[in-house]
């Protein structure tokens, strides 16, 4: 039995079809939030010149386009689409990890140790077995 939002996130995504492919739903909804979880996360150091307050409704104005995002997107994904949550979590978890290398590397300007590259093989391994299927 479909959900109250089954015709909105059907809409939804009949709309994102029209511009992406639909093989990239919802991997793109999902870079974009993982790129506001990363502001709203480590953002604090981009925010220096605003006392606390000010500073914590900023960062959590990025964590509402992160859920803006990714709520409709791991919906549908369910609802519409049938993909797993654990599926869903995984992936989510694996584009936030690499978003957020991205930025550690190019903004924050810090490196990364060998543990990390690692850390990031073992990861990359998980997502090959939760999107691959049934062994």
């Amino acid at each position: 039995m479909p959900s109250a939002a089954y015709a909105e996130l059907s809409k939804l995504l009949s709309l994102y079809n029209r511009v992406l492919p639909s093989w990239s739903f919802p991997y793109v909804p999902l870079t974009i939030a993982a790129g506001f979880q990363v502001i709203a996360w480590f953002g604090g150091q981009a925010f220096y010149g605003l006392s606390l307050i000010p500073r914590v409704l900023v960062l959590w104005l990025f964590a509402f386009g992160e859920y803006g995002f990714m709520s409709p997107a791991m919906n549908a994904a369910q609802e519409i689409l049938g993909t797993s949550e654990a599926t869903l979590v995984i992936v989510y978890q694996m584009i936030t990890l690499i978003v957020f290398l991205l930025v550690n590397k190019f903004w924050f300007k810090k490196t990364l140790s060998k543990n990390n590259y690692v850390s990031f093989a073992f990861a990359s391994a998980a997502i090959y077995f939760a999107v691959r299927g049934p062994l």
